[in-house]
């Protein structure tokens, strides 16, 4: 599918295996599975960020899904809005990490 934002490929790739998500990262934050701490992290959790530059007063600005590593991946909103990759180590993303839920 073209046209992802970041909830829309988190309900997305959820919902192919089964798990309903809402759509926006708001929503899969207080909405959607357990609460993980960041040193419990597992690959296909999803991992939430709070930006107040594009948050417009909302607990969740983006929404990705960790793969291991220190890594995830997500809908970029970027000038490139393509799905991609990047660490929670980089300077952005530490800076507006919010927190991480498990579903299922």
């Amino acid at each position: 599918p073209r046209g992802f934002d970041c909830s829309g490929f988190t309900m997305y790739i959820f919902g192919q295996f089964g798990y309903s998500l809402p759509h926006s990262a708001t929503s899969q934050w207080y909405n959607s599975g357990s609460y993980v701490d960041k040193s419990d992290l597992q690959p296909g959790d999803l991992v939430l960020f709070c930006d107040p530059r594009y948050s417009k007063g909302k607990a969740c600005s983006h929404v990705g899904i960790y793969i291991g590593d220190n890594q995830f991946v997500h809908a970029s909103s970027s000038s490139s809005k393509y799905v991609k990759t990047d660490s929670l180590d980089s300077d952005y993303y530490s800076r507006y990490y919010v927190g991480a839920k498990r579903i299922g």
